[in-house]
């Protein structure tokens, strides 16, 4: 008993020291945590491998657009286990094995929290009262993943049962969801909310349902909530799963909906969701973006454009729902201990690998046109939002074909591919541009070949450097 109380006590001691270093050193401004998020599909996986990686081999990366590197304050840079216990370590190691491979891989895609740290040491640059300072200095660097699905989730918190029935009702009558499962639809409209539920009829509706939000996803759209029906977390409990949209309640007054019987289908629907959001919803943001100082938005515009206008506007639908949910605000040192702000965003057009180089600048444009609505909220907080187009791995390389320029790189199945694609627009198309656009067949590129973790490699990319300088950049002074 001694020994464990002894053990329990330094325990807690350990804890108490290890917290108020965290403390310190977001007061002296040398902390940094760092959200990354995007929809599904948007390669946050492997985005992620590759800051690591890019910092990691800074001393062979190509990284002129990060200033630390460029102009040789960095020093070092190293990984550290979490200090946090409720969050898995992100998969680095595997991860940039899979790049490595004999065939490379991609990275898994995320499905359940998990984060790391990263140490950058750097030194201080001299200054005119001192110019013979060489003083290091470390930046404590945490990055948090998470699946996208549940992201989607999080405008569910400001939301009634009954609010996200009627949009799901609004949503689902419109295509390319109306055409999905009109099955469905159907029967999910003729439930009468007044009477009672039906157990059995609920199970079979929820798989029926999941099933659907998987055939959204397949096609592309961003839409797609509750998020964890896709993704559930791997200690979610299934029994927070058992509830759907009921989607003809527009004409019936609220009195009543209240005034139901606590077995009607109503009742049992708005329970289970109340719940979903209290035990899911509610501890995913409160513990997970309760550190966030800056925020990573990673899209796929590429792929979203070639789905075509209802694709590009369910897109954008969804991310301005999403940043409306975050915490904006100027950051002071006391204010970031205590009540912790994002205080930066930066939107991040991925995969621009399968664009050529003299369409990155419209890539940019575009997406800074689709998430104009988004980021309203973090102006209105004075956050100035940021537009950047990058590729985490560059997979291709630009060729001649008969005097057009055209993208080169290796299938899935590691043989040559190549295409000339149509011109990307640095706004909304209109109707001719779109139909070639969505016409664009865009192949699945494979990693590039010959990545060694023996030797250290760097992963090639293009324009991450600037991406990581928007982030960290002024934290390295």
């Amino acid at each position: 008993m001694p020994n464990a109380f002894i053990n329990r006590t330094r325990a807690r001691s350990e804890k108490l020291a290890r917290n108020a270093g965290i403390q310190l050193d977001r007061l002296r401004d040398r902390r940094l945590c760092i959200g990354v998020t995007g929809l599904s599909r948007s390669g946050k996986s492997t985005f992620i491998t590759s800051l690591i990686n890019q910092l990691l081999q800074h001393k062979n990366a190509s990284l002129p657009g990060f200033s630390p590197v460029l102009s040789g304050q960095l020093i070092d840079v190293r990984l550290h286990p979490l200090e946090t216990t409720d969050l898995a370590a992100f998969p680095y190691q595997d991860a940039w094995e899979r790049l490595c491979g004999q065939p490379p891989t991609w990275p898994e895609p995320t499905r359940d929290t998990s984060g790391v740290l990263l140490e950058l040491r750097l030194k201080h640059k001299a200054t005119a009262l001192n110019p013979f300072a060489r003083e290091y200095f470390s930046l404590w660097l945490e990055i948090r993943d998470y699946p996208g699905e549940w992201l989607l989730d999080l405008p569910l918190r400001e939301l009634s049962f009954r609010d996200w029935s009627l949009e799901c009702a609004h949503l689902y009558a419109q295509e390319p969801r109306a055409s999905l499962a009109p099955e469905l639809h159907q029967q999910l409209s003729r439930l009468d909310p007044l009477s009672e539920a039906n157990p059995d009829l609920l199970q079979k509706l929820q798989r029926d349902f999941c099933a659907f939000l998987a055939t959204c996803k397949q096609q592309g759209l961003s839409q797609l909530q509750p998020g964890r029906f896709l993704l559930p977390g791997s200690k979610d409990d299934p029994q927070l799963l058992q509830f759907v949209p009921l989607l003809n309640l527009a004409g019936i007054d609220e009195a009543q909906l209240k005034g139901a019987s606590g077995l009607s289908w109503y009742a049992v629907l708005e329970a289970g969701y109340r719940r979903y959001v209290k035990a899911l919803v509610e501890p995913f943001y409160r513990h997970f973006f309760s550190r966030i100082d800056r925020q990573l938005v990673l899209v796929d515009v590429v792929q979203a454009l070639n789905g075509g206008p209802a694709h590009i506007d369910d897109m954008r639908a969804a991310l301005t729902r999403i940043t409306d949910s975050f915490h904006y605000g100027q950051q002071s040192r006391l204010r970031q201990l205590f009540h912790p702000r994002i205080d930066r965003v930066l939107y991040a057009a991925t995969k621009i690998d399968q664009v050529i180089s003299d369409d990155h600048d419209a890539v940019r444009s575009f997406l800074a046109c689709l998430v104009r609505d988004a980021y309203r909220h973090a102006e209105y907080e004075g956050i100035a939002p940021v537009c950047e187009a990058t590729s985490a791995v560059r997979s291709s390389r630009e060729v001649d074909a008969g005097g057009d320029r055209a993208i080169s790189g290796l299938d899935a199945g590691g043989q040559p591919i190549g295409y000339v694609h149509p011109r990307f627009p640095g706004r909304l198309p209109d109707a001719e541009h779109w139909q070639h656009l969505m016409d664009w067949q865009i192949p699945v590129l494979s990693p590039p070949a010959g990545l060694s973790t023996r030797n250290g490699d760097a992963i090639p990319h293009i324009r991450l450097d600037t991406v990581l300088n928007l982030l960290v950049g002024d934290k390295c002074q």
